[in-house]
């Protein structure tokens, strides 16, 4: 007869390998220099901040207007993001990607043909995009404001990566993120 036992941990490899769906949702406003970004996991809203662009810095709040340090783009986390996003990217598996955008530039004939521009370059990013992941749903809206001045991004994506992946992943950037940080001293040192 065999054990029970071996129940908890099949369950437990299970729960790792099952992929979690995330959601994250940007907006961004061109001309006031502001923005949000909405963190979901299985359509639970985790994280929502306000940032500001800037400076060679990016300043963040959260939804208590609490604000954080400013992230210096060659701050140690910065390095531990870049490093987690190369990690993470080839594990992933983007379910849909869409973009909506609002631009007025107070001429009509201007406003049309930066859109054309922004359609064109958005729909070559797309099926550069759409060749390495063939299952992905992409789509692009406009909504043109042709005598008024205007400039708003949004975006929504959706992706999913199994719990194994993110912590391996983690782990992973951690590791060689505090190794570049060290690099980076003894570059300075000399």
């Amino acid at each position: 007869m065999q054990s029970l036992y071996f129940l908890l941990p099949t369950a437990l490899i299970f729960l790792f390998m099952i992929p979690v769906s995330m959601q994250v949702r940007v907006s961004y406003n061109l001309l006031q220099n502001q923005g949000v970004l909405c963190f979901f996991v299985f359509k639970i809203k985790i994280q929502y901040l306000y940032f500001e662009i800037g400076d060679k810095q990016i300043k963040i709040k959260n939804q208590n207007q609490v604000e954080q340090p400013p992230l210096q783009f060659d701050s140690p986390e910065v390095i531990f993001y870049q490093e987690f996003t190369k990690q993470i990217k080839n594990k992933t598996r983007l379910k849909f990607w869409e973009i909506y955008y609002n631009i007025g530039l107070g001429d009509a004939f201007l406003t049309s043909m930066v859109c054309g521009l922004i359609d064109v370059g958005a729909l070559i990013f797309f099926s550069s995009i759409k060749n390495k992941k063939p299952t992905a749903s992409l789509a692009i809206f406009d909504s043109v404001s042709y005598n008024k001045l205007s400039g708003e991004i949004a975006s929504v994506t959706s992706v999913s990566i199994s719990a194994f992946d993110v912590a391996y992943s983690f782990i992973n950037s951690v590791i060689l993120s505090r190794k570049k940080a060290a690099k980076q001293q003894m570059c300075k040192v000399l």
